[in-house]
C-alpha cells in the first residue's frame, strides 16, 4: 500500500475542515428558516394593514324641536358620538354644535327635528368668561319668529349642556355682528338658557337604550307639571297593555326626575309613552315616547 505523505495528509484535513464549516453554515441558516427566526421571513416584514384605532365613544347632548299644545318646545337627546369616526376635536362644545347645525347627527325620534341644516355652518365659538360668541355661515335660514328663538335655543342650550364653563351666547354671522339671524329675534343680545318651563317640552323620556332592555323594565325621565303628575301607557303593536301616573320629585316651575317601573315584561317589542295633562279640560299638553326591545 501506497503511504501518503505528510503534505497529502495535512490538505486532507484541511478540506475535511472546510467541508465542516460550510455543511455547519448550511445547518444553521436551515434551521433559522424552519424556527422563524430568519430576516428573510415574511412574519418579520413590516405589516401592510395598519390595525384599526381603539374606539373613543362620548356621551353627547343635543336639543332637538318637537310640537306641542303650547308651540314649538325643546327635546333632550344624549346620543353616544364615536369621536374617531366623526373626526373630531377636543372642543366638546364646539363639536356638539356642528353636528347640530349641519344635521350630521340627526335625532333618534322621528317626533323631533332641528331647525337648523339647509347649507348653514358653524365657523368657530371664541370664549371669553362664561360668554361664548358663536360664528355662524348662514345657508338659508327662512323661519317665523318662534322657530327662530326656537333655533336659537337650540344653540344656547346645546353649548351649554355640554360645555358647563359656558353660561351664555352671542352671535356673529361670517365674522360680523348681525341685527338678526331671520329677521325677527334681535340677534344682537346676549343669550342664556332661560327658565326651563318656557322652552323645554313639560315631560320628556331619558333615551333608552337602543339595543334590548333587560327586566325588570325602569323608563325614567324630567318633567315640570302641574302637581308633579306624569300620566303613563305601556304599548304593544299599537295597543295599550298598561298605563298609569308617575310622580316627578317637585312640582313646575321646578323640572325634576320621575320614574316608572314596569316590572317584568316578557320578551318582545314595546313603546313606552309619557304625557302631560291639562288641569283644566284634561287635554294633552306635550308628549314623549320610546321604542325598546325586551331580550
Amino acid at each position: 500500500m501506497r503511504q501518503i505523505s505528510k503534505r497529502t495528509r495535512l490538505k486532507f484535513v484541511i478540506l475535511m475542515t472546510i467541508t465542516a464549516l460550510a455543511s455547519s453554515s448550511c445547518s444553521a441558516k436551515n434551521s433559522e428558516n424552519s424556527s422563524g427566526t430568519s430576516t428573510l421571513n415574511p412574519t418579520n416584514l413590516p405589516s401592510s394593514t395598519q390595525s384599526a384605532p381603539p374606539q373613543v365613544l362620548e356621551n353627547y347632548t343635543f336639543y332637538f324641536v318637537g310640537d306641542t299644545a303650547r308651540g314649538l318646545r325643546l327635546y333632550a337627546e344624549v346620543q353616544i358620538v364615536d369621536v374617531g369616526e366623526n373626526e373630531l376635536g377636543s372642543d366638546k362644545g364646539l363639536n356638539a354644535l356642528t353636528m347640530l347645525v349641519t344635521g350630521q347627527l340627526p335625532p333618534f325620534d322621528g317626533d323631533h327635528k332641528t331647525l337648523w341644516k339647509s347649507g348653514s355652518k358653524v365657523i368657530d365659538i371664541k370664549r371669553e368668561g362664561g360668554i361664548a360668541t358663536v360664528d355662524l355661515s348662514l345657508g338659508r335660514f327662512d323661519v317665523g319668529a318662534e322657530a327662530e328663538q326656537r333655533a336659537i335655543d337650540q344653540i344656547v342650550w346645546t353649548l351649554t349642556a355640554n360645555d358647563p364653563t359656558v353660561t351664555s351666547v352671542k352671535f356673529t354671522v361670517d365674522g360680523l355682528p348681525v341685527e338678526t339671524l331671520a329677521g325677527h329675534v334681535d340677534a344682537t343680545a346676549t343669550f342664556v338658557p332661560g327658565f326651563s318651563y318656557d322652552v323645554l317640552a313639560s315631560v320628556g323620556i331619558d333615551q333608552l337604550d337602543r339595543s334590548d332592555v333587560t327586566s325588570p323594565v325602569v323608563v325614567t325621565g324630567m318633567a315640570c307639571t302641574f302637581e308633579a303628575n306624569v300620566s303613563w301607557e305601556l304599548l304593544q303593536d299599537k295597543k295599550v297593555i298598561n298605563s298609569g301616573a308617575a310622580t316627578a320629585a317637585t312640582a313646575c316651575p321646578d323640572r325634576s326626575a320621575w320614574k316608572i317601573e314596569l316590572g317584568e315584561l316578557a320578551p318582545g317589542k314595546y313603546t313606552i309613552r309619557v304625557f302631560d295633562l291639562s288641569a283644566e279640560d284634561g287635554s294633552v299638553i306635550s308628549e314623549d315616547d320610546r321604542d325598546f326591545t325586551v331580550n
